[in-house]
C-alpha cells in the first residue's frame, strides 16, 4: 500500500527519494533531481521527488516543513551532512522555485492533485518558503 498525502513528503516517490539523498548526500544530486523534473513536466515521478528535494532546501535554509517529524528520522543525518557543504548557491534556489512553479501549474503531480485545495496550499507555502 502506497503513501499519498499532500505534504511534500507524503509520497512514495519523495519517501524513496529521501533514501536515495541519504546514499548521495550532495547539493548536486538535488539539483539534478530538480531538473529532472522540470524536463518531465508530464511525470509525476520526476515530479514528486522533485518537491522532497525544493523542501530539503528549505530546511536548509531553517525554514521546517508541518511534515518534517514524519521523515526527521532519515533527513536528519543528511541535513547534518549538506551543512557542512557549500552554502545554497541562488541559482540552485531559483531552479528550485522555477519547479515548484511549473509543477503548481503544468505537472502531471497537478493533475494527480486536481481540485485538492489542500495540496494547492503545501505547494503554494512551498513556493512562498523558497522565495523568502
Amino acid at each position: 500500500m502506497g503513501t499519498w498525502n499532500e505534504g511534500s513528503f507524503g509520497n512514495d516517490g519523495a519517501g524513496d527519494w529521501v533514501i536515495d539523498l541519504s546514499r548521495m548526500p550532495t547539493l548536486e544530486f538535488i539539483r539534478e533531481t530538480l531538473q529532472a523534473s522540470i524536463d518531465n513536466p508530464d511525470n509525476a515521478n520526476f515530479n514528486e521527488p522533485a518537491v522532497a528535494a525544493a523542501e530539503v532546501i528549505c530546511i536548509l535554509d531553517g525554514k521546517i516543513p508541518a511534515d518534517y517529524h514524519e521523515v526527521a528520522h532519515n533527513l536528519e543525518p543528511v541535513i547534518e551532512i549538506l551543512k557542512q557543504q557549500q552554502q545554497i548557491s541562488n541559482e540552485l534556489r531559483e531552479l528550485a522555485i522555477k519547479c515548484i512553479d511549473m509543477i503548481a501549474t503544468d505537472s502531471e503531480m497537478k493533475e494527480c492533485w486536481e481540485g485538492a485545495e489542500e495540496w494547492v496550499i503545501e505547494i503554494n507555502n512551498l513556493k512562498h518558503r523558497l522565495e523568502n
